[in-house]
């Protein structure tokens, strides 16, 4: 991941793009982020970080959550978390709003 990706996260908050939607599959029950191009399946944590994507909170907020949610630090959590958003944010799936610098 790149770094000047992360210092852009920390002052931005993320949210799933217009394209872009979880649901609930019909034949599994799981978890999907759908977008035109395919699907993607959910696992919890992915499914957590997702939901969380929601445009309102900031990347130490969502941090915040999920290490109240598993149990840990937020510190444990931003190596995994920003690299499983900059993987979503390649693939245009998440935007980055109100990043400092930026009109949004």
């Amino acid at each position: 991941m790149e770094q000047s990706f992360l210092q852009r996260l920390r002052g931005a908050r993320p949210r799933l793009a217009a394209k872009a939607r979880m649901q609930t599959d019909k034949v599994s029950g799981e978890p999907v982020l759908l977008y035109p191009e395919g699907v993607i399946l959910l696992n919890g944590p992915s499914a957590a970080i997702t939901q969380l994507c929601d445009g309102t909170r900031s990347f130490s907020t969502i941090l915040n959550e999920l290490a109240e949610l598993y149990h840990t630090t937020p510190g444990q959590l931003e190596n995994d978390v920003s690299a499983y958003i900059f993987k979503l944010y390649q693939q245009s799936l998440v935007e980055l709003v109100g990043e400092r610098g930026s009109e949004s």
